[in-house]
């Protein structure tokens, strides 16, 4: 394994049936361990807890329920409620000491704002490819915003409670976010002036009453996600935490990739182009990055059509978030948005450009695409060549 130590997510990936197999199961935590790890003082293995966030829908013969409705293909299917390690209304017993919580969503299209239910703030050491630099510190903030297939990491001191307490990990309601069932399109956008106002699609009439629950929960709604009762004990001392050095950053080079992102006719788009099922190995000139120094990647979520957001994974490479423009994050979500460390995945909300720095190490043929599931099995994936100059 040359991935460095992380909290890494794998899945299938057939094309058109990602989304489904998926949301049936086939998912799980790949945990890279390094023994300098050891180093930084935080809790080890035995005071480690994997949460595995996935949002569902179970019918009336307790059994999943997939796709319902042309809002799933849109949207993406969205659950109406969240399973913690395929278990509803987890619970988890802990010590009154310090824990490392490694949390991953793996739901196929919700976007969680995380957050404990006594408002302690939340505090972040990493993200999914790795720990935080001593630099880039502990991040401490109110919410995480957390997109599919983003994991975070966080420091939690259950021993700062009382004996017994019952605390609540939730996501907290949020808006803004656009698309069918989150105020776009139907919800305040094409339609926001006409017969039906804001929301409507989201969390009136139709999100919870004609469509009879056919669309799950909203993209924006209020959710439980676990609960931790703190056990009697003595309280462990709390001991500082040493995070890693940064790294060096790879030799830059000229090189720079520009990708707009688009959502038109039910259809993901980028660079106005789909996944090419007639050649799967198929290349554009603008999807070329070489390897052994750092490129510039922008992501411009602007192309037109439906404002969505979109969950952006890169294979094969990890990177960092260089520059998020402008104020387009809505603006309950935005303090929770982090772009600290290493990465696989990021969110781009409509209206937004990032850039990201990447500097590939293996060369190869990988693919970029959109971790909403039904948007990249709707064909918004693209080969990326990965080539030594």
């Amino acid at each position: 394994v040359r991935n460095p130590a992380g909290t890494y997510l794998y899945h299938p990936h057939p094309h058109e049936l990602t989304g489904v197999q998926t949301y049936y199961g086939l998912a799980g935590l790949l945990i890279v361990r390094e023994p300098r790890e050891r180093e930084t003082g935080l809790p080890g293995p035995a005071h480690e807890l994997q949460l595995v966030l996935q949002d569902r829908r179970i019918g009336g013969d307790n059994q999943l329920v997939f796709k319902r409705s042309m809002m799933d293909d849109m949207d993406g299917v969205l659950g109406d409620r969240v399973l913690v390690n395929g278990v509803d209304d987890a619970a988890f017993k802990v010590e009154p000491r310090a824990y490392r919580l490694r949390i991953a969503n793996v739901s196929n299209a919700r976007i969680y704002k995380l957050a404990w239910s006594d408002a302690r703030p939340l505090r972040v050491i990493a993200s999914g490819s790795g720990l935080f630099s001593r630099d880039e510190g502990i991040q401490e903030r109110p919410y995480v915003t957390l997109f599919p297939f983003e994991r975070v990491e966080l420091l939690e001191d259950f021993g700062a409670r009382r004996d017994g307490a019952e605390i609540a990990l939730v996501s907290k309601a949020f808006s803004g976010v656009g698309g069918m069932m989150g105020g776009g399109m139907m919800g305040g956008g094409m339609m926001g002036g006409g017969m039906m106002g804001p929301g409507m699609m989201g969390r009136g009439m139709m999100g919870r009453g004609m469509m009879g629950g056919m669309t799950g929960a909203a993209q924006g709604e209020a959710l439980h996600v676990a609960r931790f009762t703190v056990s009697p004990g003595a309280r462990a001392r709390t001991v500082s935490i040493v995070l890693p050095e940064p790294e060096p950053r790879a030799r830059e080079a000229r090189h720079e990739l520009r990708t707009r992102l688009a959502f038109r006719h039910m259809r993901g788009l980028l660079n106005g182009r789909r996944f090419n099922t007639e050649d799967m190995s198929a290349v554009a000139d603008d999807e070329w990055l070489p390897v052994g120094t750092a490129s510039v990647w922008t992501f411009a979520n602007d192309g037109g059509g439906m404002s969505m957001p979109h969950p952006i994974h890169i294979h094969g490479v990890r990177f960092r978030v260089i520059e998020r423009s402008g104020d387009a994050a809505p603006a309950d979500l935005r303090e929770g948005m982090l772009d600290a460390g290493f990465r696989d995945t990021f969110g781009i909300f409509p209206g937004e450009r990032v850039r990201v720095l990447i500097a590939p190490t293996v060369s190869g043929l990988f693919m970029y695409h959109c971790h909403n599931l039904e948007h990249e099995d709707g064909g918004m994936m693209r080969n990326c060549q990965f080539s030594r100059a």
